[in-house]
């Protein structure tokens, strides 16, 4: 693993391993075919001009998902890498266990916004983890910052702090991201 930290986000190469990346690609497949995700939502942030979209599913919304036991290791793992995770609580209302997952098909991208607050004096610091990347596009932009993750990459930043936005992805690759999500102090992430 390789860590990268910019003051706003921290990188990590190589956080999963093949055969992890391929159990959540896996379990993903199934779980779109099961109904465990709904249309994703699209549109102008600064508007507040917002619809659904298919080419984008999600299971933010959802709390009848069932996931591998994989998901948990892997919440504990990032706990025991990145130390201002080790006893914040999960962001709630927003994934189950705090953990949410998107699936990003053809011509689909994800508008520039901020995540709604986590509470008073918390910053909501979202851990993603790049399952699937798509043939082309889906590079992430983080304020003035644009970041490229590979398969197994892991990209934390604070999503209630920073405006952010994916690229349109592009071919029959669909990017699927797991995003683990923490209440955290914004001073303590930023000091590093």
């Amino acid at each position: 693993m390789t860590n990268i930290f910019d003051g706003k986000v921290l990188l990590i190469r190589n956080f999963l391993s093949a055969e992890e990346i391929q159990t959540l690609k896996d379990w993903t497949d199934t779980a779109v075919k099961e109904g465990q995700f709904v249309d994703g939502v699209t549109g102008n942030w600064e508007n507040k001009e917002f619809s659904r979209t298919k080419k984008r599913l999600t299971n933010r919304m959802s709390q009848h998902i069932s996931y591998p036991e994989l998901v948990g290791i892997l919440q504990e793992r990032i706990r025991n890498t990145v130390s201002i995770t080790a006893n914040a609580p999960v962001i709630l209302n927003h994934g189950k266990d705090g953990v949410v997952v998107s699936v990003t098909y053809n011509e689909g991208d994800v508008y520039k916004h901020k995540d709604p607050s986590v509470g008073d004096g918390a910053a909501g610091l979202r851990c993603n983890i790049l399952a699937s990347k798509a043939e082309s596009g889906g590079d992430i932009h983080v304020e003035e910052k644009t970041y490229t993750l590979e398969e197994g990459d892991m990209m934390c930043y604070l999503v209630t702090e920073y405006a952010h936005s994916v690229d349109v992805c592009h071919g029959e690759n669909p990017r699927i991201l797991f995003m683990f999500g923490f209440a955290v102090d914004k001073d303590a992430w930023e000091k590093g």
